[in-house]
């Protein structure tokens, strides 16, 4: 099945699950991506969507959607910790329990009440990715997406150090009002690369000076030398708030 269409039904829940199912259908987590719609009528669904403990109230309108489905495949979907079990409802006197004469009874209810459910989705609510991984286990698609990724020596790179990153990010900012977006930007990677490539502060400032002494152009040896001072400035804002942590926990300085 390449794609699947699904029809919700609420039997009485509090709507912390249908929120949820909203936020999978939002750009953000795009569900249509994996070929799943929501459609108005059951009569169209491949799958219904339950969330909620079975009322005694919905219990005829939930049958009459199951029903209305095609007779295949008529997969049922149980979302939430009430669909699945009852949950905190499970004892209420509002769901409706096929009647049993076992020690279960009444600690049984959920949509397993009355309809084979063939995919369970805990939660209260459950995340919007537990909602995407559960459809895409029901579609066979979890083990194509989700694979272990393999790294040859060849092409294994370490990720960039995340100091440099944070302060790349706050340079930008500063010299992008200095220079611009084209120059300012072009000015900061050649600063970071000297950033990384140095191993102490003072062979920072011989690399910054060399750097401004070769440069021709004076707007950019004067872009040179702002991004130098903005680097000492959040270089002495991080070590003063490391010092002050440290100080916290009482480790030395």
């Amino acid at each position: 099945m390449k794609s699947l269409w699904v029809f919700h039904v609420n039997t009485g829940a509090c709507n912390g699950c249908d929120i949820e199912i909203l936020d999978v259908l939002t750009p953000y987590y795009d569900i249509e991506r994996l070929g799943v719609k929501l459609v108005p009528t059951p009569r169209h669904a491949h799958a219904l969507l339950v969330t909620g403990p079975l009322t005694r109230q919905a219990y005829h309108a939930a049958k009459m959607a199951y029903e209305a489905m095609p007779p295949k495949p008529r997969i049922v979907i149980a979302v939430g910790t009430c669909a699945c079990s009852g949950g905190i409802f499970h004892d209420s006197y509002a769901l409706r329990r096929e009647y049993r004469e076992s020690l279960e009874y009444p600690l049984k209810g959920g949509t397993s009440e009355f309809l084979p459910v063939h995919l369970y989705i805990p939660g209260c609510p459950p995340r919007p990715e537990e909602i995407l991984y559960g459809v895409a286990l029901l579609k066979n698609i979890v083990e194509k997406k989700v694979r272990g990724r393999r790294f040859s020596e060849g092409t294994f790179v370490l990720p960039r150090e995340s100091f440099n990153a944070w302060v790349e990010v706050l340079l930008r900012a500063r010299i992008r009002k200095e220079l611009g977006y084209f120059d300012g930007y072009s000015l900061l990677r050649r600063f970071m690369e000297l950033v990384e490539s140095s191993e102490s502060k003072e062979e920072l400032e011989k690399l910054v000076e060399k750097t401004i002494n070769d440069e021709g152009d004076s707007r950019l040896r004067y872009g040179l030398e702002k991004l130098y001072s903005y680097y000492l400035e959040v270089v002495r804002t991080y070590e003063g708030i490391l010092a002050a942590k440290r100080a916290l926990v009482g480790l030395p300085k």
